[in-house]
């Protein structure tokens, strides 16, 4: 029994389909850890910054070349095809905001840390809901509940904003990734 062209054109639709979430799944799978690693380092950042906010600079400097080296290592080892025109251009992405972030403070300077710490997670949420808008909407939605829950512990609790940071924003971080890896 022959297909009809009907037929064989949906058929090649749900290939496609097939094809599409696949890679979506599979890019999940590969983002997971490294939203996990994040949430970890916002824990130990954004609680060492409660604790000991005149240490803070330094520590998150520290914190961030772990977070980036620990991302380049996960990206380099585990199961992928990324090419290196992927790499530069997650390169070229990180540096991009970094640039952001350095003109963005220098032009608008912040007038205590929180603002700083703030400000950072509201990029880090920005650059979710971007990804969310290339790879899938899981992303997104990880994206905008860590600018939600940043604005209102601005907002609402001033006073233990890092605090909130690294129990909700790290633990945002973490519940996302592990959210992924169920996709």
């Amino acid at each position: 029994m022959a297909l009809s062209s009907e037929q064989a054109s949906q058929a090649l639709r749900d290939l496609e389909a097939v094809s599409q979430r696949s890679g979506q799944l599979y890019r999940y799978q590969r983002t997971a850890p490294m939203l996990m690693l994040w949430g970890v380092i916002w824990i130990i950042g954004f609680g060492a910054t409660q604790l000991a906010p005149a240490s803070a600079p330094w520590l998150w400097i520290v914190l961030d070349v772990v977070g980036v080296l620990g991302c380049i290592y996960l990206g380099k080892h585990g199961k992928h095809d990324a090419s290196a025109n992927t790499s530069w251009r997650w390169l070229a992405s990180i540096l991009t905001i970094a640039a952001f972030y350095v003109l963005a403070l220098t032009i608008l300077p912040p007038s205590h840390g929180s603002q700083v710490a703030a400000f950072i997670a509201l990029i880090v949420a920005l650059f979710y809901v971007l990804a969310g808008l290339w790879i899938g909407t899981r992303l997104a939605i990880i994206g905008i509940a860590l600018a939600a829950l940043t604005v209102f512990g601005y907002f609402m609790l001033a006073a233990y904003f890092a605090l909130w940071m690294a129990v909700v924003g790290g633990g945002a971080l973490i519940l996302g990734g592990l959210w992924l890896r169920t996709a």
